[in-house]
C-alpha cells in the first residue's frame, strides 16, 4: 500500500492543489458576492453554475478521455480552471460569474474523474479503499487548507483570486509526472 502512495504522489499533490483553490474559491466567491451586494437568489443562481457545469463535465469528459487521452484532458481542463476564476475578477457580473462557475464545474470534475482513474488502474482490489482512502483525505486536507487562505488578504482585492488561478496553473506541471505514474 506504501508503495502505491508514494508512487501516486504527483496525483495526490496536484489533487491536494486543486482542493485547496477549490476551497479558498468557494468561499471567495460567496463572500465577495455580499460585498458586491448580489441579492441571495442571484448568488444561489451563480454559485448553482458550480453544479450545473459539473453534472455536463461528468457526461462529456469519458468522451474526451477516450478520444485525446487521461494527461491531455488534465492539462486543458486544469487551465480551464485557472481561467475561470479570472473571469470573476475581470467581470463582477452575475452572468458572467455563472459562466465562470460553470467552467469551473466543469474543469474539476475532469480532473477529478482523471485523477480518480489513474488511482482506480493503480489499484488492486487488495488496496484500492486503501488507496482511495488516502485520496478522499487528501481532498479534505486540500479543502479545509483551501479555506483557511481566505485570512491572507481581502476578498475585496484581486489577490485571492490572483492565488486560486496560480494554483489552478500550477497544476499542468504536475501532468508530466503523473504520465510517468501511467506508466510504471
Amino acid at each position: 500500500m506504501q508503495k502505491e502512495v508514494r508512487k501516486s504522489w504527483a496525483l495526490f499533490m496536484g489533487i491536494g492543489i486543486i482542493m485547496i483553490a477549490q476551497g479558498l474559491q468557494n468561499n471567495l466567491m460567496g463572500i465577495r458576492a455580499v460585498i458586491e451586494n448580489f441579492s441571495t437568489l442571484t448568488t444561489g443562481i451563480f454559485m448553482s453554475g458550480y453544479f450545473v457545469g459539473y453534472f455536463f463535465g461528468s457526461y462529456t469528459t469519458p468522451i474526451l478521455i477516450s478520444k485525446v487521452g487521461h494527461i491531455r484532458v488534465f492539462a486543458a481542463f486544469a487551465s480551464l480552471a485557472s481561467l475561470s476564476i479570472l473571469i470573476a475578477v475581470t467581470f463582477v457580473d452575475p452572468i458572467m460569474w455563472t459562466i465562470s462557475r460553470f467552467i469551473t464545474g466543469v474543469s474539476l470534475v475532469s480532473c477529478y474523474i482523471v485523477s480518480e482513474s489513474w488511482l482506480n488502474d493503480r489499484a488492486t482490489n487488495k488496496n484500492r479503499g486503501q488507496l482511495l482512502s488516502t485520496y478522499m483525505v487528501v481532498l479534505w486536507v486540500g479543502l479545509a487548507i483551501g479555506m483557511l487562505l481566505l485570512n491572507i488578504d481581502s476578498p475585496e482585492n484581486y489577490g485571492p483570486f490572483i492565488l486560486v488561478s496560480i494554483l489552478m496553473l500550477s497544476l499542468i506541471h504536475i501532468s508530466e509526472p503523473t504520465r510517468l505514474l501511467s506508466m510504471s
